[in-house]
C-alpha cells in the first residue's frame, strides 16, 4: 500500500466506476487538479497512461483503460457503480497515513457546513461504503454518526456520515479538501468556536491532583504573578471537571504532566460522553503508533 493508491482507491469510491465493456475506469470531477493527482497516481503505481476528457454537455472526467486495472478493482471488492460501492479492506486494515489519504479522495463527494452547529459530512447512495467510511472516521478519534436522506427527485434513500461541530473541524484538519473551493470554505469552518465546556473535558484526573502539580511560585519582586495564585479554582469543591485549557495552561507554567496527561495534549487527544455501550464490530488499525483516542 502507498499514498498514491490510497488515495486511487479513495478518488474511486467517490468519484469513479468501471465499464467492462472497453475495459477502462472513469473518474469525473469539474476540477482539472483533481483529475491530475488522480492520474498521477495511477501512474507512479500502476504504470498505466490515461487520457483526460473535455465535452461541452459532460463533466470532464479521466480515463484509464486497462483490463488487468478492472480486475484488480474487482479482486479488492471496490464495486463497480455508486450503489455497490465499498472501502476495501485492505485500507480499513491498513495504515492510519493511508486511511487520511483514502479518506481525502473519498472526501471529493463530501462538504462542510457553517449552519446551527456545523458539521463535516458525506452522502453516497451505497450504505457498505458509508459504513466502511464511519469506521476510518472512528479509528481516526472523531465522534460521528450517519442518518438516511431519501432524495424525492431521484426517489433513492442515500447514506450520509457526518462528524457535527469541533469533531467535524477535528477531521476536516485531519483529512484537508482536495478541491480548493471546498478547503476554503473547510477554513471558515474550522475558525469557527463550536466547543464547549462539554466537549472539553478531559476526565482521569481532579482539580486538586493537577494543582498540586503546578510549581511554587518565586520569591520577591521578581516573582510575582509566578505562584499557584492564579489556579486555585481548581481546588474548588464545586469543579468537578478538568477542561483541556486549564491542563494546557498548569503545562505553561512549568508542570510536569503524568506520560498520558502529555499525550492527550500532544496528539490532540479528544473525548465524549458515553450515553450507551453496546457490542459493535469496529476494524482496528494495527499500526502499534496509533493511539486509540476514546480510551482513557
Amino acid at each position: 500500500m502507498t499514498n498514491d493508491l490510497a488515495l486511487f482507491l479513495g478518488a474511486y469510491l467517490s468519484e469513479g466506476h468501471t465499464t467492462r465493456s472497453n475495459w477502462s475506469v472513469i473518474f469525473t470531477n469539474s476540477v482539472p487538479s483533481v483529475l491530475r493527482d488522480i492520474q498521477r497516481a495511477a501512474s507512479n503505481v500502476f504504470g498505466l497512461e490515461s487520457r483526460l476528457t473535455h465535452q461541452a454537455d459532460r463533466c470532464p472526467g479521466l480515463v484509464v483503460s486497462s483490463k488487468r486495472l478492472v480486475e484488480f478493482m474487482e479482486m479488492l471488492e471496490c464495486g463497480s457503480r455508486a450503489s455497490n460501492k465499498k472501502v476495501p479492506a485492505i485500507i480499513l486494515d491498513g495504515r492510519r497515513q493511508h486511511a487520511i489519504r483514502f479518506m481525502q479522495g473519498a472526501a471529493l463527494d463530501g462538504y462542510t457546513s457553517h449552519s446551527y452547529a456545523g458539521k463535516w459530512a458525506i452522502c453516497l447512495e451505497s450504505r457498505a461504503a458509508i459504513d466502511g467510511l464511519q469506521d476510518l472516521v472512528t479509528n481516526l478519534g472523531i465522534v460521528n454518526a450517519q442518518i438516511p436522506k431519501f432524495n424525492k427527485h431521484m426517489q433513492k434513500t442515500y447514506f450520509e456520515l457526518y462528524a457535527a461541530g469541533p469533531w467535524g473541524q477535528e477531521l476536516s484538519r485531519q483529512v484537508s479538501f482536495l478541491e480548493p473551493d471546498k478547503e476554503s470554505r473547510a477554513v471558515e469552518y474550522r475558525d469557527r468556536a463550536y466547543r464547549t465546556a462539554l466537549t472539553d473535558r478531559i476526565p482521569g484526573t481532579q482539580g486538586p491532583e493537577l494543582y498540586d502539580l503546578v510549581p511554587a511560585g518565586r520569591s520577591g519582586r521578581s516573582g510575582k504573578g509566578t505562584g499557584r495564585q492564579a489556579f486555585r479554582h481548581l481546588c474548588d469543591s464545586r469543579s468537578r471537571h478538568v477542561t483541556r485549557e486549564s491542563v494546557r495552561r498548569v503545562h505553561a507554567a512549568g508542570a510536569r504532566l503524568p506520560a498520558w496527561l502529555a499525550d492527550v495534549l500532544d496528539l490532540e487527544i479528544r473525548f465524549s460522553p458515553v450515553l450507551a455501550a453496546g457490542v459493535t464490530p469496529l476494524r482496528a488499525y494495527p499500526d502499534p503508533g496509533f493511539p486509540c483516542p476514546t480510551a482513557p
